[in-house]
């Protein structure tokens, strides 16, 4: 099957999007709230977060499992 679309510039795009989430505030399934400060883009939903005074690599914390959700406006 022929892809419709150029993998360059469909990476390009998927890369800026997760850019403009950099610096947003989100919420962890347990509760805590954190500032989004890197975003792996080969592992999207496990970001460098910082919470208060505590940087947590959502990367590293598979035995909490955590996940990124949305913050409640």
């Amino acid at each position: 099957m022929v892809s419709k679309f150029n993998p360059e510039i469909l990476m390009e795009l998927v890369s800026r999007l997760m850019s403009t989430l950099v610096g947003k505030e989100v919420m962890l399934t347990n509760g805590r709230f954190g500032t989004i400060i890197i975003i792996d883009p080969y592992n999207p939903h496990k970001a460098l977060l910082k919470t208060g005074t505590e940087i947590i690599d959502l990367r590293m914390e598979n035995r909490m499992n955590h996940r990124l959700m949305k913050k409640p406006d």
